[in-house]
């Protein structure tokens, strides 16, 4: 099992509220309205600007610039957007209206246009010469809700907690997810929707051990396709199926309450005819030990093109997951599936000789 290691630049290592990746950056929000940027490659610092006096509550990485003219945007708790350039320097500003609520997630959508997400439903926004021009608005995201006994609703207003879904491609900070859907396929595959809370009263729930610790998944006719036992409460989703080029992964990625870290293969996971014993569920890190009260110690991550950034109460923390070797399970699987088929075949009459793992016995068929 692979363990956490620090970026070289502390700088912004505490109080941090978000985060984002792409090929070459890591975006850092903090509570201060700090928004600063390392290259995850060395962690050398590339900016780190005071943007607001309100907490940052979302960041995310341009997906399709170029090394030109490389942008980052942000939101923060009074809910400003901000586009920020590569030297820090804010190149527009708006603001949604107070009705529309708190800036929780910020999702690439298209060249230089943007999903901002907000509590009542989801704002488009474009990147202009020198401005960020408004779209369209839909309440569609923001209709979900759920009760304290775990009763997931579709109509605004009914549940205890509400419910956002989200386009789990980029980071966010959850309270807890119950939920995920996959939806029209998109390339190489189908998209993968999450249902989250970001209410902090539903904390309340999971320090008293009453939350669900399930996850549920939804096929895009929003049939059940399985329910996903965990021994913690689900925190956050991320899907690996749409980030652009090399990074581009069929790997969905949750994390726990207890600090856990699993992912599985979103094709397998989708399969209704895949049993939860036969996924390939397989935990990346672990958080604190079982017997320490540190649930909750990790607030959210980001994944991309095989490096991981997760931050919490004790900072921000990477692990790069191209450097882990394979699996006991891995190679295993291999074994079945190439190594021993490969003796079988050599154990054919017509070559006269038995093969076991260990070589030639010399033994006449």
């Amino acid at each position: 099992m692979q363990k956490l290691s620090r970026i070289p630049t502390q700088d912004f290592d505490r109080d941090v509220t978000a985060v984002a990746m792409d090929d070459r950056f890591i975006l850092v929000g903090q509570a201060d309205g700090s928004l600063s940027a390392v290259y995850h490659k060395n962690g050398i610092k590339v900016f780190s600007v005071k943007i607001s006096d309100c907490e940052i509550t979302a960041v995310c990485c341009e997906e399709q610039d170029e090394d030109s003219n490389q942008i980052f945007y942000a939101g923060d708790s009074a809910s400003n957007i901000f586009t920020v350039n590569k030297k820090g320097q804010i190149l527009a500003q708006v603001q949604l209206k107070a009705r529309k609520g708190k800036i929780h997630t910020i999702v690439n959508h298209s060249r230089f246009t943007i999903h901002v997400l907000s509590a009542v439903g989801s704002t488009t926004f474009s990147q202009g010469t020198h401005k960020l021009k408004k779209g369209r608005f839909s309440s569609e995201s923001g209709k979900y809700s759920i009760d304290g006994d775990g009763t997931f609703n579709k109509k605004a207003g009914t549940g205890d907690y509400k419910v956002n879904q989200y386009d789990c491609r980029n980071a966010t900070n959850t309270i807890a997810t119950f939920r995920i859907k996959f939806g029209k396929k998109l390339n190489n595959y189908r998209q993968v929707f999450a249902y989250a809370t970001f209410d902090e009263d539903f904390i309340n729930l999971i320090e008293e051990g009453t939350a669900e610790t399930t996850l549920a998944v939804y096929c895009p006719n929003n049939r059940l396709v399985r329910t996903v036992e965990f021994p913690a409460p689900v925190k956050q989703v991320m899907s690996c199926r749409h980030h652009r080029g090399r990074a581009e992964e069929d790997k969905i990625f949750i994390l726990l309450w207890n600090g856990h870290l699993v992912k599985v293969s979103g094709s397998l996971l989708e399969d209704p005819e895949i049993g939860n014993d036969a996924l390939d569920m397989a935990t990346v890190f672990m958080g604190a030990d079982e017997e320490e009260d540190d649930d909750g110690e990790f607030k959210g991550f980001c994944v991309h093109s095989k490096k991981i950034v997760i931050y919490g109460y004790d900072g921000l923390h990477t692990l790069d997951l191209s450097k882990r070797r394979k699996s006991h399970k891995s190679l295993r699987v291999i074994k079945q599936r190439v190594v021993n088929p490969i003796f079988s075949w050599f154990q054919a009459p017509h070559f006269g000789f038995k093969w076991g793992l260990a070589g030639v016995t010399g033994e006449r068929l």
